[in-house]
C-alpha cells in the first residue's frame, strides 16, 4: 500500500482530544468538503469553508504530492475549466470494531470513508477478555474479507460499551456479578496494538461513536443533536463537535444506587431507572407472557420464554398482536418522558432513535413523539425533530473508524 509513513504514532494517543492548530483545522475543513461532495472544484471548497483559492491551492499542492488527493481532470461551466479534487480512497485504511453487551460488529473503510468490508458475531456476556478475542478474530476476517493484508491498516476505531478513561487510556467495562454490575478496567489499545500495531488509534464510549456516525456520514449542517442508543447511555453532538464532558462520562442516562435499587424499581414513574441495550422490552414481555401465552409473542417464540427477543416482539407487532403492539408504546412512554426531560434541558435540533430499538418503527417513534409533546416545554419543540437512525447494527464500528478517519483528515 502507498504511503505508508503519512501518519504517525507520536501524533495521537488514547483519547486524543482533537484541539486543533489552525494548519490541523485547514486539513480537517479542506479534506471534509471532499469527502462530502465526491469530486470538487477549487472553487466549490472555497464556497463551502470560506478559505481563499490561493489559500486551497497551496494547500493542496502539498496533498497531492503526497497522494493523499488526486486530480480527477476538468469540467467546464461557462468560464475558465476547473480541475477536480477527489480523495485517493489508497491513502489509508481502517478498521472499525463496535463492541457491547451482546454484539460484535467489524468493519473496514478507505480514505473516502468507504465500506469494503463488514462482519458481525452474537457474543454471551462475559469476560471482557474472551469478547476482545471474538473482536480481533472479526476484525482479521474483515480484513481478509476486504482483500487486505493486517499491515495496509492504518488506523483502528475501537468503539465500547462502558465509560472510556481517555486520560488513562482504560474501559470501565460493566461485568455482571449475580444481580450486580462492577466496572472491569483494561486498555484495550494495548491489545490492538498488539495484533495490528496502527499508527493511529481510538477508543470511544459506543453511543458517541454512533452519534458521530450519523453526524458525519449524513447531518453535518445540524449542529445540535442526541442520539439515543440504549436505555443507559446517548451520544451528543453540541455546538458541531462531539460532547464527552470532563471526565468523559457524559451521556449517561440512568441513576444506580444498588444498595436502593427497589427506589427506582418502577420503570413507568421513574424513567431515570436503569435500562437495559432494548430498553427493558424484553423483560417486560417475558413477566407479560406468563399470562397471556395466546401472544403471537409465545408462538413464535416457539412456546420457550428464553427465546423472546427485541426481533420477536416487533414481528409479532407488525403482525397485529395486541401484547406486543402494548408493549412497544409503553416503551415509547417511558423513553419519551427520558426524551422530554434530556430536550429541554438540553435544546437539540434533532434527536436520533438508535440502538436496535428503532426497528420497531413507526409505533414506537409515534409513542415517542405523543410523549414528547406532552412533557416538553412548547418553546423547546420548536425545532426539534425526532426521528430513526440510518445506520444499523454497525453504527458503532463505522463511526469508531470514522473517528480515526477525523484525526488522520486533520493530521495528514
Amino acid at each position: 500500500m502507498k504511503n505508508r509513513g503519512i501518519f504517525s504514532a507520536e501524533e495521537f494517543g488514547p483519547g486524543s482530544s482533537m484541539l486543533l492548530g489552525s494548519q490541523n483545522k485547514r486539513n480537517l475543513l479542506i479534506l471534509e468538503t471532499i469527502r462530502r461532495k465526491g469530486e470538487v472544484s477549487l472553487g466549490f471548497i472555497s464556497q463551502q469553508t470560506g478559505l481563499n483559492i490561493p489559500t486551497i491551492s497551496n494547500h493542496l499542492d502539498g496533498l497531492i504530492k503526497k497522494k493523499i488527493v488526486i486530480q480527477k481532470g476538468v469540467v467546464f461551466t461557462g468560464g475558465r475549466p476547473a480541475t477536480l479534487i477527489e480523495l485517493n480512497p489508497q491513502t489509508a485504511y481502517i478498521l472499525g470494531i463496535g463492541i457491547n453487551l451482546k454484539s460484535v460488529v467489524a468493519v473496514v473503510i478507505n480514505f473516502k470513508g468507504e465500506v469494503l468490508g463488514e462482519a458481525r458475531e452474537e457474543v454471551k456476556e462475559g469476560d471482557i477478555r474472551e469478547i476482545l478475542k471474538c473482536a480481533i478474530g472479526l476484525g482479521k476476517e474483515v480484513i481478509k474479507k476486504a482483500k487486505l493484508d493486517n499491515k495496509d491498516v492504518r488506523g483502528v476505531g475501537v468503539g465500547i460499551a462502558g465509560i472510556v478513561d481517555y486520560d488513562n487510556g482504560l474501559i470501565h467495562w460493566p461485568s455482571k456479578i449475580g444481580p450486580t454490575y462492577i466496572s472491569v478496567y483494561l486498555s484495550v489499545e494495548e491489545v490492538i496494538r498488539k495484533e495490528f500495531a496502527p499508527s493511529v488509534f481510538i477508543a470511544e464510549n459506543d453511543a458517541t461513536a454512533a452519534a458521530f456516525a450519523e453526524w458525519w456520514l449524513y447531518l453535518g449542517e445540524i449542529k445540535n443533536l442526541i442520539y439515543i442508543y440504549s436505555g443507559v447511555g446517548c451520544g451528543m453532538i453540541i455546538n458541531g463537535e462531539l460532547y464527552r464532558g470532563s471526565s468523559g462520562s457524559a451521556g449517561e442516562l440512568s441513576i444506580y444506587n444498588p444498595e436502593r435499587e427497589e427506589v427506582l424499581s418502577s420503570i413507568e414513574n421513574n424513567p431515570f431507572y436503569r435500562w437495559n441495550l432494548d430498553l427493558g422490552i424484553v423483560d417486560r414481555a417475558k413477566q407479560a407472557i406468563k399470562q397471556r401465552k395466546e401472544s403471537q409473542i409465545f408462538k413464535l417464540a416457539k412456546k420457550k420464554p428464553e427465546n423472546i427477543n427485541l426481533n420477536v416482539i416487533i414481528q409479532a407487532a407488525e403482525g397485529g398482536d395486541e401484547l406486543a403492539r402494548e408493549l412497544i408504546k409503553k416503551t415509547g412512554i417511558s423513553l419519551g418522558v427520558r426524551l422530554a426531560y434530556l430536550i429541554n434541558l438540553l435544546d437539540p435540533e434533532l434527536v436520533i432513535i438508535g440502538g436496535g430499538i428503532e426497528k420497531a418503527g413507526t409505533l414506537l417513534l409515534a409513542s415517542i413523539k405523543e410523549t414528547v409533546r406532552r412533557w416538553s416545554f412548547n418553546h423547546s419543540l420548536k425545532k426539534v425533530k425526532i426521528v430513526s437512525a440510518r445506520l444499523g447494527e454497525e453504527v458503532v464500528a463505522v463511526g469508531a473508524a470514522n473517528l480515526v478517519l477525523r484525526q488522520m483528515f486533520a493530521n495528514v
